[in-house]
């Protein structure tokens, strides 16, 4: 009898073990930030997380967006044409992300709340890359430190990763035609 106990009992354990092991894979309600989601409007954006502190007109990774501020860690990128939300970026300490992973997550802890990442190197930083399986162009960018391997930011995106990812503000943007002529020692602006 105690021999069938202890089966039962290890069976029951080995069971509880493979169960807490299971990795999962990244979902289309992991792909929101604070409840703002790629796509939404900037009035949307404002009902979610309230005016932003001040706002940049830039180009990233190819588009012209407006960069709205909400403190030196959270920033929200609209694009200028159609005021859609193209990307969030988060580096705060504080930020609870999803399934609870927070800044400081290490690859383990990664790996078992969204599955097995892409990882890039993008902009001279390391990334893990999480696809979102119900619109792939989203995707979720995980900064991780490159000695320790722990999250530094999060950046929710749907503009494309091939592009050089040059940034460039619209100030620099409006100067450009100056560039592609000589002009000699004269000034150009």
């Amino acid at each position: 009898m105690k021999a069938i106990r202890f089966k039962a009992g290890l069976v029951l354990f080995l069971l509880l073990m493979i169960i807490s092991s299971v990795t999962f894979a990244a979902t289309p309600e992991d792909f929101a930030f604070k409840g703002l989601r790629l796509g939404d409007s900037y009035d949307t954006m404002v009902k979610k997380l309230g005016e932003p502190d001040f706002d940049t007109d830039m180009y990233i990774r190819g588009v012209q967006v407006i960069r709205y501020t909400y403190s030196a860690d959270q920033k929200i990128y609209v694009d200028a044409k159609n005021k859609t939300v193209v990307e969030m970026f988060c580096k705060s300490k504080h930020y609870v992300g999803p399934h609870g992973v927070t800044y400081g997550a290490t690859r383990a802890g990664l790996a078992k709340a969204f599955g097995k990442a892409e990882h890039r190197h993008l902009d001279g930083n390391i990334y893990y890359i999480y696809y979102n399986p119900a619109v792939p162009n989203e995707k979720m960018l995980i900064e991780i430190e490159p000695e320790e391997r722990y999250l530094l930011s999060w950046t929710y995106t749907n503009l494309d990763l091939d592009d050089p990812g040059i940034i460039i503000t619209g100030e620099e943007k409006e100067q450009e035609p100056a560039k592609k002529f000589n002009y000699g020692d004269l000034p150009t602006n």
